[in-house]
C-alpha cells in the first residue's frame, strides 16, 4: 500500500468536509419541514410533505457533488 500524496489528502479531505456540508443541510431542511409542519393545523399530509423537502434537499445536494 503506497502513502497517498499530500495534494491526494487535501482532495479527500475536501470531499469529506463536503459531504459533510451536504448532509448537514439534509439534517436542516428536514428538521426545518418537520417545524413547518407542526405549525400547520390540520395537515394531514405531514410525513408526506416532509419525505418531499427530504428528497428535494437529496437532489439538490446531489447535483452540486457533481458539479
Amino acid at each position: 500500500m503506497s502513502p497517498s500524496s499530500p495534494s491526494s489528502d487535501h482532495i479527500r479531505i475536501a470531499d469529506n468536509l463536503r459531504r459533510t456540508v451536504e448532509l448537514t443541510e439534509l439534517g436542516l431542511a428536514l428538521r426545518q419541514a418537520v417545524i413547518e409542519q407542526r405549525n400547520v393545523p390540520g395537515a394531514g399530509e405531514g410525513m408526506a410533505q416532509v419525505m418531499h423537502e427530504i428528497r428535494l434537499a437529496k437532489e439538490q445536494a446531489w447535483q452540486q457533488s457533481q458539479s
